[in-house]
């Protein structure tokens, strides 16, 4: 059977979808967590990165090792090595490959190769908040497996930047208002190893968090968001490197529009107006700069390359993110 071939039509309520299936429990005592990174020439962040990892405790969760499935062709694998050399109290392993991979395929080999009880996934252009791993692992309770950050813009005044700043404060709206095909983000989410083992992603999919997120509501279990965990991210500073962004969630999600349907999921249009609709009364500024974006779209739908393919257009300008990793 296809995995999308059944339709659920299961109540949807804010952050949780409802279900009967019986799975395991997590204990909220101490909890092992690996934290998973699929890196792909991130060597202007991956020590903020793991920095800000290591130095986050909790009686609740001990980090039992860093997964890190690496396409570079850069310097990043020298730099986690020197990160393991002068970091031995956690289990680092970095699984390299010569060839770009993709995302699909670096998600897949975290899920088969970990330990811990719940796997917190980050992106490797991005900074947790100290607090984040503890709010996305608390937030997997009763029959909530995986649960999706808060994710932040920090620095850069560019049209790009404010563009994507305002669809970021878009999102955090609708996350907060409902389940929907915007819900999972792959910056930041926890999920429980026992149910990622489950699930192998396609290496042709795009927009990789968007399914798992159906593969769990297959599954008939919960997903929460919770606006506590902060991730931040850079965002772009050009106009093409936000309209590749853009392009690619559009492809990624026309990839697998069944699902959305299926798992009726689809955002509706007045809650997204409405939610526009308040962003646009705090960040007027922001607002134009979407406009100004689109209208370059069509240009950049022709100017740039492999936007419909997992190994998509690397946005350059949100890598260099060395400005915030003092949050």
């Amino acid at each position: 059977m296809n995995l999308f071939d059944h339709v659920y039509s299961l109540p949807l309520i804010h952050k949780l979808h409802k279900s009967k299936v019986k799975h395991k429990h997590l204990s909220i005592s101490m909890l092992n967590v690996t934290i998973g990174i699929p890196s792909f020439n991130e060597e202007k962040n991956i020590l903020n990165l793991l920095t800000s990892i290591v130095r986050q405790k909790s009686e609740h969760f001990a980090i039992c090792e860093i997964i890190i499935s690496d396409d570079s062709s850069d310097n990043t694998i020298g730099l986690i090595e020197q990160f393991r050399t002068n970091s031995s109290q956690t289990a680092i392993r970095c699984l390299h490959h010569s060839n770009r991979m993709g995302v699909g395929n670096a998600w897949n080999e975290i899920f088969r190769n970990v330990k811990g009880d719940v796997i917190v996934m980050y992106d490797g252009d991005v900074v947790p908040h100290e607090d984040s791993i503890q709010e996305l692992v608390s937030a997997l309770r009763g029959r909530v497996v995986l649960a999706i950050s808060n994710s932040k813009p920090v620095g850069s005044t560019s049209i790009a930047s404010r563009a994507a700043t305002y669809v970021s404060s878009w999102l955090r709206y609708v996350r907060i208002k409902r389940l929907s095909q915007y819900t999972a983000i792959g910056r930041g989410l926890s999920i429980q190893a026992a149910v990622a083992k489950k699930i192998t992603i396609p290496s042709d999919i795009i927009a990789v968090d968007l399914y798992l997120e159906c593969r769990v509501l297959e599954l008939k279990l919960d997903i929460s968001y919770n606006d506590q965990a902060v991730v931040y991210f850079r965002p772009p500073d050009t106009i093409a490197d936000f309209n590749s962004q853009v392009l690619r969630s559009l492809e990624g999600h026309k990839q697998i529009r069944n699902c959305i349907e299926k798992f009726k999921i689809r955002l509706p249009f007045e809650v997204a107006l409405h939610q526009a609709l308040r962003v646009f009364l705090s960040d007027p500024l922001g607002a134009v700069s979407v406009l100004a974006c689109y209208c370059i779209l069509p240009y950049h739908k022709y100017a740039l390359k492999g936007l419909d393919s997992s190994k998509w257009h690397i946005a350059g300008s949100t890598k260099n993110i060395s400005n915030i990793s003092n949050i």
